[in-house]
């Protein structure tokens, strides 16, 4: 290789560093602007728990749904269809769900990569505090959503999972979240376009979500939330999987 070819590489290694270290500078700002737009980190470091109730409009009916969730522990749900109630929940790296819907009327294991994508909803917090959990953020340019100029940030959780943030350039509120995984040895996306942003105990939630998936092409579902309760006190066996 010549001097001037080891040059230009030089060249280009440098710039991208320096490109590298302005886009890692910018993301910065917009996280941090994003959590003050939440509530702040204040807020964010007492999210302990919530209790979320809500109702689901998806096909022609109106599903009820409530989730329970202890940061970073547990996660259940339980959802009632046509007088049934499907439940769901996660216990650290464990899973199980009982579907009375399938003739399902005791507890049985959930497979892991639902257990997986479940897991992750545990963290309340989102991009708080992302380097200490070991996610890793990336700044990839602008877009749109719904005429609102939005940063594009994905993340990529430490399970694989990988998560598109749609960032207001305005409020700083998630308008989108775009999901990458893999389910039953399928690459599953869901899309989630959030609005109605609502204080709650300092915080801000979005109270609708319009929700798609590749799994259901063509269905679109549409969650609204009636009650969400802030650090409620919850008894950790609601998520082990009963004998």
């Amino acid at each position: 290789m010549s001097k001037l070819t080891h040059l230009k590489a030089l060249v280009i290694v440098l710039l991208a560093g320096v490109m590298h270290s302005v886009a890692a500078q910018g993301l910065d700002e917009i996280i941090d602007k994003h959590i003050k737009a939440m509530g702040g980190a204040d807020k964010l470091a007492k999210l302990e728990s919530l209790k979320i109730t809500a109702e689901m409009d998806v096909m022609n009916m109106k599903v009820p749904i409530t989730t329970i969730i202890i940061q970073n522990k547990g996660f259940r749900s339980e959802t009632t269809v046509q007088g049934m109630t499907v439940v769901q929940a996660v216990n650290g790296n464990t899973g199980w769900t009982i579907n009375p819907m399938t003739g399902q009327t005791k507890a049985t294991a959930l497979p892991e990569e639902a257990v997986k994508s479940m897991a992750a909803e545990t963290d309340l917090t989102g991009l708080f505090k992302y380097k200490e959990k070991g996610y890793v953020l990336t700044l990839d340019g602008e877009d749109e959503v719904a005429g609102a100029k939005v940063y594009k940030v994905t993340m990529t959780l430490k399970n694989g999972i990988q998560r598109i943030n749609y960032i207001s350039k305005d409020t700083f509120y998630i308008l989108k979240i775009i999901v990458h995984l893999k389910m039953n040895g399928q690459d599953i996306m869901s899309e989630n376009t959030q609005s109605d942003f609502r204080q709650v105990e300092g915080i801000y939630y979005p109270f609708t979500s319009e929700v798609s998936t590749s799994a259901m092409p063509g269905t679109k579902m549409t969650l609204k939330i009636t009650d969400l309760t802030v650090n409620p006190k919850i008894d950790p066996a609601i998520f082990n999987m009963p004998e």
